[in-house]
């Protein structure tokens, strides 16, 4: 819902040095700074489709997580742009949620947490060079992140090849040394990790004996020649990607060509609908959902007492209702509170009716959450945990927040987007580096052990990965059923070559790293 005053999140002190909005239609006029960033952008480039888009697992992402970082920081400092304290909670997110990667494999967060992090990189840049529509996260969230995925890197696409143009001109100051070193160095590396891979694979002589001990140790730069060119060609793209945004905000070219106050006029053309309009339909809904509830109180509320009701056989089937009802009727309810708020007439807005309507439909919701939640708990109790079954947990946690948010909007004006948008980016974040995937494997096997789980499920395992090497040592150890045993084994003979073979990889964790440990410990 769109309120009608949205507190800025940025610093007031860094309006000031923010420079004069630079009309899209004018020519890109770079300087030396963006032709040395141009170069970067190669290197981030390839290290992107060699480290991220082939894997998306391992400290590889994490390093290059960091090296985005940096470079962009090191890039909008040399350009004079004071970065506002906002976009520290954006980097936080960012740098976190990288770090994950090389922790755990994460498995279960998968494609999540890819789309969450690139999502987040992105955003981020938007928030440092002040290009979102209010100078910060607010309710045009939506349309700012339209303008950083799209607008503005393809607007800006060719702009790296005129930045390479400036290198070809006298440098104007002594200052600007350190650039091209730092460069050089950077590319010379990238070009020994291609080159030398392939003068071992033509030598069997000495400089192969040179190579063997510091090419087994770092075997993440070994690429074949189809490799090679594939990852080049791949290369361009995404570096004409990563500088058409970084560049194109830094600039401010491709930023909204229309004003806050536009924007706000043209939600306002949409608010048609006559008060008794709106009144009527929030009222028969609150109306359907009271009566639907109030005849449904055996089964809603059963599952607060652990037990199921009547007609009910089988718990995954009851629990699975309850939660797919959630999410429709929360999706619904989300929807309807939106289009009533945005379409209702301006001048009904402040009406008591309404702000008492959007009160008692968000209560309804919370109680259709805490209803579900309970029967979530039944359904782990029985059946035990699995990360399809935490996330869901972890989902409506957030929409407690929202609903919670959306009635003390009736009363205080504030960004219902930004509140969701951080508190979904902090649950996410710490979901991303507590390893939920391991967290439920240990779960599962200490309740098996213990006697309140009756059958552990080695399937979950498979999907954890790594993750449930401890837990799947842990139950195989201690049980003395031969059939689990059995497929412990085969669970284990499956991961373990592929955990020994992401050793010195990109792709490799810390947590492929403490599995070895575990393995080779088992088999003394």
């Amino acid at each position: 819902m769109m309120t009608d005053s949205v507190v800025p999140t940025t610093d007031l002190s860094s309006a000031e040095i923010v420079p004069p909005v630079v009309s899209n239609s004018e020519p890109f006029a770079p300087d030396r700074v963006d032709g040395y960033f141009a170069l970067a952008t190669f290197v981030l480039g390839f290290l992107f489709v060699r480290w991220v888009l082939l894997y998306w697992q391992g400290w590889g992402v994490s390093l290059f997580t960091v090296n985005y970082v940096s470079s962009v920081t090191l890039y909008l400092k040399h350009k004079g742009r004071a970065i506002p304290r906002a976009s520290w909670f954006w980097l936080a997110i960012l740098v976190l949620t990288g770090l994950s990667y090389g922790l755990w494999q994460g498995n279960g967060l998968q494609p999540w947490r890819e789309f969450f992090l690139f999502g987040v990189a992105v955003y981020w840049v938007l928030i440092a060079t002040d290009m979102t529509l209010l100078q910060g996260t607010s309710d045009w969230l939506p349309l700012d992140g339209l303008q950083g995925l799209f607008v503005i890197p393809l607007r800006n696409f060719w702009g790296q090849y005129k930045g390479l143009a400036t290198l070809g001109k006298k440098r104007e100051t002594r200052g600007q040394a350190m650039w091209p070193v730092a460069l050089g160095i950077a590319l010379a590396l990238v070009i020994t990790a291609m080159v030398v891979p392939l003068l071992m694979e033509a030598d069997s002589g000495g400089f192969s004996a040179i190579f063997d001990n510091i090419g087994e140790r770092l075997r993440w730069m070994q690429l074949s020649s189809v490799e090679l060119q594939l990852h080049l060609m791949l290369t361009i793209p995404v570096a004409a990607y990563i500088y058409g945004l970084v560049v194109g905000s830094a600039h401010r070219r491709g930023m909204p060509s229309y004003k806050p106050e536009a924007a706000e006029k043209a939600v306002d053309s949409l608010r048609m609908l006559p008060a008794v309009t709106v009144f009527i339909v929030l009222g028969t809904i609150t109306g359907l959902y009271l009566v639907f509830i109030l005849s449904q109180i055996p089964y809603f509320f059963s599952a607060f007492t652990g037990a199921r009701p009547e007609g009910w056989q089988v718990y995954s089937e009851y629990a699975r209702n309850g939660f797919f009802e959630l999410c429709s009727i929360a999706i619904i309810n989300l929807s309807l509170l939106t289009a009533a708020n945005l379409g209702i007439q301006k001048q009904a807005r402040q009406k008591t009716l309404l702000k008492v309507l959007n009160c008692v439909v968000s209560l309804l919701t919370l109680l259709l959450i805490a209803t579900a939640w309970s029967k979530m708990a039944l359904y782990i109790s029985v059946y035990g945990l699995s990360v399809k079954r935490l996330l869901p947990c972890v989902f409506m946690l957030f929409l407690t927040v929202v609903y919670l948010g959306v009635i003390a909007l009736q009363r205080r004006c504030f960004s219902i987007v930004r509140l969701a948008a951080v508190v979904g980016s902090v649950l996410f974040c710490l979901l991303c580096l507590s390893d939920p995937d391991g967290f439920v494997t240990r779960y599962n096997a200490n309740r098996y052990l213990t006697g309140t789980l009756n059958n552990f499920d080695v399937s979950i395992l498979y999907r954890a990965g790594a993750a449930g090497i401890d837990g799947a040592l842990l139950v195989y150890d201690k049980t003395n059923d031969a059939v689990l045993r059995y497929e412990l084994d085969g669970y284990i003979g499956y991961w373990q070559p592929m955990i020994r073979g992401a050793a010195g990889m990109p792709k490799d964790t810390l947590q492929n790293a403490l599995a070895r440990q575990m393995l080779s410990r088992q088999s003394r």
